[in-house]
């Protein structure tokens, strides 16, 4: 289901002041959409607009906090009274605590949950009317870890498989009522952005995305691919693509691999304080950008997402020969005959 070139699109990005929202907002910028980003931190926002109209684009800031419903719904009335219309909506923003499940709180489980999945959802009911006049898509950027809890983030985990199996839920009432609107899930692995200086952490030690890391950069690249040539649920980076396929051979087998590393490998073993400041509720001051602490340890490509997506470009492609041969063939055979007709009539005639 192929949608607009991005060049003629209007991209609401949330959770788009830092880290992987940033670096999305930011080359759809590059590649001439018109961009509306939003999330809580108003300063970090103003600068990536600043960084969108640089790169020639037009952007539009709007603050909102996505576990209000109202402010969610606000997002997308001024996308539509500055631009006229929706064509991607990009659910990203996230939350998390780092903790075993039995210690977190019910107010920090519930406010996980009211971000990442009810945030999503709201935007979800706000965008789609639009959406669907627009022919568009509701891009949710997902996790590996829809598929797969690990340790340490029982609250994190939770919202994204409830986010996936919802959005399967939308897809099919979509697809039945031929709406038009793609569903699309991307599914990350490690990616080196400054939330881990944000996050809620009980810890004790500074919180580490979980190796092989990547640079945002990368990561936005293929989200961008699938607001042009949507893609059902598209897993980013060798360690995610690793982690569904062992959570589909032998969840067993995770759980033993978990058990040596789940907790070693999600902290720099570098103790940090349990009550340092955190995003959970309120936005911390300061634009973080897009890059977190660990540039020299992140890849700047993904070998496997560029080859899973060049094979999916042909495959498209050869879809499309297949498809157009017989219409030229048709067309020539018409063609051809309406001459030998009209040299028929035309023998009449003399």
């Amino acid at each position: 289901m192929r949608k607009k070139p991005l060049h003629d699109q209007v991209v609401v990005v949330t959770g788009a002041s830092s880290g992987l929202g940033r670096a999305i907002a930011r080359l759809a910028g590059e590649r001439g959409a018109k961009v509306v980003v939003t999330a809580r931190n108003a300063e970090a926002l103003d600068n990536a607009v600043s960084e969108i109209e640089a790169s020639g684009s037009e952007a539009l800031a709007v603050p909102a906090d996505q576990t209000l419903q109202d402010e969610v719904a606000k997002v997308v009335e001024q996308a539509i009274d500055r631009f006229g219309r929706i064509d991607t909506y990009c659910a990203n923003a996230i939350v998390t605590v780092y903790a075993e499940a039995e210690r977190l709180e019910p107010e920090e489980l519930r406010r996980v949950l009211d971000v990442n999945f009810l945030g999503m959802v709201y935007g979800f009911w706000a965008a789609l009317p639009h959406l669907k006049e627009s022919r568009g898509t509701f891009l949710h950027v997902s996790s590996a870890l829809a598929y797969r809890g690990i340790p340490l983030q029982a609250a994190y985990c939770s919202s994204k498989a409830a986010g996936r199996t919802f959005l399967e839920s939308a897809r099919v009432e979509l697809e039945k009522e031929g709406a038009g609107v793609a569903v699309s899930l991307v599914l990350p692995g490690a990616i080196n952005t400054p939330q881990f200086d944000r996050d809620r952490q009980k810890i004790g030690y500074q919180p580490q995305p979980v190796p092989p890391i990547y640079q945002p950069e990368p990561f936005a690249e293929a989200v961008l691919h699938c607001m042009e040539h949507p893609i059902r649920e598209l897993p980013i980076g060798w360690g995610a693509q690793k982690l569904l396929w062992g959570q589909k051979l032998s969840p067993r087998a995770g759980d033993l691999m978990l058990l040596r590393m789940g907790w070693k490998g999600q902290h720099t073993g570098e103790p940090k304080p349990v009550d340092s400041p955190d995003n959970l509720f309120e936005t911390l001051p300061g634009d973080p950008g897009a890059h977190g602490r660990f540039d020299d340890r992140s890849r700047r490509s993904t070998a496997w997402t560029g080859l899973r997506l060049a094979l999916a470009s042909r495959k498209t492609a050869l879809a499309l020969a297949g498809l157009a041969a017989p219409v030229a063939a048709t067309a020539f055979a018409n063609r051809n005959g309406g001459h030998r007709g009209v040299g028929r009539r035309l023998a009449g005639l003399r």
